[in-house]
């Protein structure tokens, strides 16, 4: 017997915080592609994302709607807008009430799509090149099941460099080196204390040394494209960008998809310290399938979507709540619209919900351009489809997927019901049920806010933009394990579950700025432990 729809994808997100942060940008579109040729791509499929829980709705595949706002992340709402815009500008956050259409260019016609399978694998050649790169022990190791690893070289107890490739579709892998070597580093500059006579205690804390040997850009870029060299990958056609000063170098290299187009296809990134050594590593080194031409919808339908999929909703408790935790990250003071403030215990969170009354705007439409939209369906493939990123007179992004209606369908997914299952009985799921008022009365989503606050005061100057965007997107709703994990993917980031239904795992202790810990409770992520 069918039970209630299960709970798919994140609610509608109207209120708009238009924050633009310059940095590393997943889906970075710099001008309108022309790609209607098919040439030698895979035919058109069809991509059935997973539906939302809404109330009723029929098993049928033609009455599935192609609402896609709740079914997929739009990558380019999160990336980081290109340089052309000032790194620190800030409005307030808003609720937008319509979009209407301004004088716009022709709409894009770039209709080629991208799918990352997930039954791809790796292949042992490959992986044994890219351990041998990277200086680590190419001889296959074993990993626990619940890693989903598909190739690990090298031992998980850090006394020696480990490299390791994830199971999911893009085969992100991450490099660690011997631990030892961060230890001597602690230990150099750990300080010291004494106690005088009196009880009167002393600390005394080394001035830190810039590290010797750290390379320059020139050497850092040279260094990377050795390595990827090296591990059998072509390093013409990559895009470098490097920083470097007397403590740390790092390299991103990426590879275009097609022109204009800079998506989550070949990417790699580097860390080097004293003498040049490298400190982490890790990238995704798949190229994807390239699926289409698509057809694709014109304005009228396009305009249909941005209402449907950004003034859905009408806003919800949750949603001011990670806005307002954004708005404390970019500016921690006093009277911000949310205070935080923390007990003498290390869990002990108080959230004060003053807010600020929104702005109502009606967004006019000023400027189009071609982009790509990330979307996990029901098979988990990954996908890049075609879509339109509109530009509004607020400086919004309001992006919207661009193939038609029998290309892109909802599917409803339901529950069957369990027969009773003797003592002791499973943990329940979580609460993600939606209320009457439209609000979020989840104690899941009360955890999951609460402990992203407390990565939030501790580890705040730590972590990047990107990683800050990605810490306010998970306080909308919960998420499966392997949806927390696409949606972590978008952002540059892997996961990994330190806690699952009460029981600590066994893990790594090497540390990595690009991984979310978190907690799971029956296939559901209810808590962020940490980054690193």
């Amino acid at each position: 017997m069918k039970g209630d729809v299960k709970p798919g994808m994140r609610m509608n997100r109207v209120l708009i915080l238009p924050a633009v942060i310059a940095g590393l940008s997943l889906i970075a579109v710099s001008c309108a592609v022309d790609d209607t040729d098919s040439g030698d791509l895979t035919p058109p499929e069809v991509i059935r994302v997973e539906g939302r829980s809404d109330g009723a709705a029929t098993a049928s595949e033609e009455s599935a709607v192609a609402d896609t706002a709740e079914s997929a992340l739009s990558i380019s709402e999160h990336s980081a807008i290109n340089g052309d815009m000032a790194s620190d500008y800030m409005v307030p956050w808003t609720i937008v009430t319509d979009f209407v259409v301004g004088d716009l260019p022709a709409l894009p016609t770039g209709s080629t799509g991208y799918v990352y399978r997930s039954d791809s694998t790796v292949s042992e050649d490959v992986a044994v090149r890219l351990a041998t790169a990277l200086g680590v022990d190419p001889t296959p190791q074993t990993r626990p099941e619940g890693y989903e690893v598909e190739w690990a070289f090298g031992p998980d107890d850090g006394t020696a460099p480990s490299v390791t490739i994830d199971a999911f579709s893009q085969h992100y892998w991450w490099y660690s080196p011997d631990w030892s070597e961060g230890e001597a580093m602690d230990e150099l500059y750990s300080c010291t204390e004494t106690v005088d006579a009196e009880g009167n205690v002393t600390v005394d804390c080394p001035e830190p040394e810039p590290p010797v040997g750290v390379p320059s850009a020139e050497e850092a870029e040279a260094a990377a494209r050795k390595l990827i060299s090296a591990a059998g990958f072509d390093v013409d056609g990559l895009t470098y960008e490097v920083n470097a000063d007397e403590w740390y170098a790092s390299v991103y290299a990426s590879r275009q998809l097609v022109d204009g187009l800079s998506a989550t296809g070949e990417n790699w990134s580097f860390g080097f310290g004293a003498e040049g050594a490298l400190q982490w590593a890790g990238g995704s080194f798949v190229a994807p399938e390239q699926v289409g031409p698509y057809p694709l919808i014109g304005i009228d339908e396009a305009l249909e979507r941005l209402r449907e999929n950004y003034l859905g909703s009408g806003g919800s408790v949750g949603e001011e709540v990670s806005i307002a935790v954004a708005e404390q990250v970019e500016e921690p003071a006093a009277d911000s619209a949310l205070a935080m403030e923390a007990d003498d215990s290390v869990s002990g969170t108080m959230i004060d919900e003053e807010w600020e009354e929104p702005a109502e705007i009606t967004v006019t439409l000023v400027d189009v351009a071609a982009d790509l939209w990330w979307a996990t369906d029901v098979d988990d493939n990954s996908w890049l489809l075609p879509a339109y990123r509109f530009i509004g007179d607020d400086g919004g992004w309001y992006t919207v997927p661009a193939v038609t209606d029998e290309y892109l369908i909802e599917m409803p997914v339901y529950i069957q019901d369990e027969e009773p299952q003797p003592e002791p009985a499973p943990a329940p799921l979580p609460d993600v049920s939606e209320p009457d008022d439209g609000g979020v009365a989840s104690v899941g989503l009360d955890q999951m806010m609460e402990s992203v606050i407390v990565v939030l005061e501790n580890q705040v100057e730590e972590l990047d933009d990107m990683t800050l965007q990605f810490l306010e997107e998970v306080t909308d709703a919960l998420y499966t394990e392997d949806e927390f994990a696409d949606l972590a993917a978008a952002f540059g980031l892997t996961v990994r579950a330190v806690q699952r239904d009460g029981e600590f795992l066994m893990v790594t202790e090497d540390y990595l700025l690009t991984r979310v810990n978190v907690v799971v409770e029956s296939g559901v992520v209810t808590a962020v432990d940490s980054i690193g």
